[in-house]
């Protein structure tokens, strides 16, 4: 066997032995429950940021959706005064013509 096998193999054993004390002393498990509490206090976070984006995202649709049907109708009430305003003038141009 190499030495640096060895090495390895030492530094295994070592390590399990390690986490062996660990997990006896009750260390491991305070650790995973502290990193599993973050991770959920993350998820909530993202969770809430989410919810927040998606409701946003909702009052920007229904604030285009009511400008699209403001600018519809008044191009619908300017199309109709046009057409009156087209006539006139047409009406008036045309009697300024007759005149000259």
């Amino acid at each position: 066997m190499a030495a640096h096998h060895f090495w390895l193999f030492a530094g295994g054993a070592a390590a399990a032995g390690a986490i062996a004390g660990l997990a006896q002393s009750g260390l491991l498990h305070k650790g995973a429950v502290a990193v599993t509490t973050g991770v959920m206090a993350a998820g909530d976070a993202i969770s809430a940021e989410n919810q927040s984006i998606a409701d946003e995202a909702a009052d920007n649709r229904a604030a285009a959706r009511r400008q699209a049907k403001i600018d519809a109708a008044v191009k619908e009430r300017l199309d109709a005064v046009e057409a009156d305003i087209r006539k006139e003038v047409t009406a008036k141009v045309d009697a300024e013509g007759a005149e000259a």
